[in-house]
């Protein structure tokens, strides 16, 4: 009967990967165009139509979306099906990417048990944040973005690279590499790192870091190698992720813990990987060295745009991947391991800020002598009861902290799965890991770890294509609930850079390439206008960028805040149009539509005496 081992092991794969997807889709709902989906339905526009946006400020000094191979496929699937759809299909891509190479680093690194299961699982779950201060960035975002593909296939290469798959890893990092520079770089840099001896190694990781210091030292009088300085270094140090905050308002002390996950598996994990998690570290060392090097001491310009630390969102998922494979080979060991194990999940229940510490704590306890290890293990060996009884209490002391933990999670759902019970939409859809634990263990059941002799028994196999098949159609059912946009919001974006829907009544006065001024509402120049915006919030992104861009915008920041009469706002020769929510007394608009009036700049200036602007624009 060895032949039904392939389809045994299939449907375990199956198992494991549909529930991921599922799990996956509860905890990262799709919430439309926000936050950087703007820019990136921006640069789509400006793929399908440069002529039209070529006035834009977000392209007069260049953009990053030159440098993605994300733009034109991004740009190719918005003409194809507005970028409403377009999103939609993006994001849901990302995350069949996403769990496909979780699954893929899983299996190579942890194999077929529970720990493979447990790590895939809590890749569907988890939503932890990368940056450096606030939450901008995080694993799993929920709208589109070529972060959406770029770190999956991040995440993909070092799986391959784990694999002895060179090629592929190669090719996979390139793929991120063209997607998202800021991402694919560090995928790369494993793959030069991977193959060398560890003293080489080490000085490759730390020599970007001397590097910096010494150009910061010396400060060249030359673009992106010479210290940002004055406004332009304010601004940046005054953006919520762009340098390091003083550290006791950053991220460092979960950061560490990273690092020290990565030490902990490079000493106590599975001996083919221990080198893999310590070039993990090294990249992560020198990625980090960078990033503080440039907050603290040298802003040299090339670094600050590069934002090293950005190297955070592929060694999180490689830290979990260390921690489970220690506690994996820690589990097998011995009677002390599995209680060291237990504890850590103990830790882990009592919420994130203990994570870091205790994190810290195993590194160091790794660092050991192996004979001290034996001994404190033959110690715990002998009061394992003591210890367990202790464990166990400790255990059910934190039960009502973890399901008022997942209360809290359930409770802030803006647009809950279903009313009721926030305790279970916590636990399921809150990003949880206990979740993921226990449904491991279930599929773990079900399946038989995907062995032949599961397909045996008629009734275990019976029951295996049933429980597969429900999460095939719970899956299928959830694809068409994922949308949790409020339906003012579906409607508005529906027709986002729609060429079958009606245009914008402006759209007759207004040609593609003016530029137009409508606070607040630069979505609506840019998505359904079909053209350039004069200022606006979302067009700052990118500041960090150039300084060019940042100095204008910051004047026309100030020209606007000087008021916003058309005559006034008209005396800049930029502006084409200026669309206002009221009349302005003495004024003709050239047009009203749902309460938006719009005032044609030439007509303004036409009429003498004519506003100007003075030695306001240079």
């Amino acid at each position: 009967m060895t032949e039904l081992r392939p389809w045994a092991a299939r449907a375990d794969l199956g198992l494991v990967f549909l529930l991921g997807f599922l799990l996956w889709m509860l905890n990262h709902p799709y919430q439309g165009i926000w936050h950087d989906t703007r820019i990136y339905g921006l640069l789509a526009a400006h793929w399908l139509n440069p002529a039209a946006y070529a006035g834009d400020l977000f392209f007069s000094f260049g953009s990053q979306g030159a440098l993605s191979l994300f733009t034109p496929l991004f740009g190719e699937l918005v003409r194809w099906l507005g970028l409403s759809r377009a999103a939609w299909w993006a994001v849901l891509g990302g995350g069949l990417l996403w769990i496909g190479a979780c699954l893929g680093l899983a299996r190579t690194m942890l194999g077929t048990g529970f720990a493979a299961r447990f790590a895939v699982l809590l890749g569907a779950v988890v939503v932890v944040s990368y940056s450096p201060n606030a939450s901008t960035f995080v694993l799993g975002e929920n709208f589109a973005t070529a972060r959406s593909w770029a770190i999956p296939l991040g995440v993909a290469s070092v799986a391959a690279l784990a694999a002895k798959r060179q090629v592929w890893s190669l090719g996979l990092g390139l793929a991120a590499l063209a997607l998202h520079p800021l991402h694919g770089v560090w995928p790369l840099a494993l793959w030069l790192l991977a193959p060398m001896r560890t003293p080489l190694a080490v000085g490759l990781a730390l020599l970007p870091v001397a590097l910096a210091a010494v150009l910061g030292a010396i400060n060249l009088d030359l673009p992106h190698l010479r210290l940002m300085t004055g406004d332009w270094l304010g601004f940046a140090q005054g953006a919520a992720d762009i340098m390091f905050k003083p550290p006791l308002q950053s991220r460092l002390p979960e950061y560490s813990g990273v690092l020290m996950a990565l030490w902990l598996g490079a000493r106590r994990g599975g001996e083919e990987w221990r080198p893999l998690y310590l070039r993990l570290l090294l990249l992560g060392v020198g990625g980090l060295g960078l990033a503080l090097l440039a907050s603290y001491a040298f802003p040299l310009e090339i670094v600050v745009q590069g934002q090293p630390w950005r190297v955070m969102a592929l060694l999180i998922p490689m830290a979990a991947v260390a921690v489970i494979d220690a506690g994996r080979r820690a589990w097998q060991s011995s009677a002390a391991g599995r209680l060291v194990v237990g504890v850590a999940a103990v830790l882990a229940s009592m919420g994130s800020n203990s994570l870091p510490g205790a994190l810290c704590a195993l590194a160091a306890a790794s660092l050991m002598p192996s004979d001290w290890i034996v001994r404190i293990e033959a110690w715990l060996d002998h009061r394992r009861r003591l210890f367990g009884g202790v464990l166990a209490v400790f255990a059910l002391a934190v039960v009502l902290n973890v399901v008022a933990g997942w209360e809290i999670a359930g409770s802030q759902w803006l647009n809950p799965w279903w009313s009721g019970a926030e305790w279970l939409l916590g636990l399921v859809a809150g990003a949880s890991w206990q979740v993921a634990a226990m449904l491991a263990l279930v599929l773990g059941w079900l399946s038989g770890g995907g062995s032949a002799e599961t397909w045996r028994n008629p009734l275990r196999r019976a029951v295996v294509i049933a429980v597969l098949a429900a999460i095939g159609l719970a899956t299928i059912a959830t694809l068409f609930h994922w949308d949790r946009r409020a339906e003012y919001y579906r409607i508005a974006e529906a027709c986002y850079l729609d060429a079958r829907c009606p245009p914008h009544p402006f759209r007759q006065w207004i040609a593609p390439g003016n530029t137009v001024f409508w606070p607040e509402r630069e979505l609506t120049v840019w998505l359904e206008l079909g053209t350039a915006s004069y200022f606006g919030e979302i067009q700052s992104t990118g500041k960090v960028f150039s300084p060019g861009k940042f100095y204008e915008w910051q004047r026309r920041q100030d020209w606007v805040a000087d008021g916003t009469d058309p005559r006034h706002l008209c005396a800049d020769p930029l502006l084409d149009w200026v669309v206002l929510s009221h009349s302005v007394p003495g004024l003709t608009a050239q047009a009203v539509s749902r309460n938006a009036y719009l005032y044609a700049c030439a007509t303004l200036r036409a009429v003498p005496p004519a506003p100007t602007i003075g030695a306001a624009v240079q």
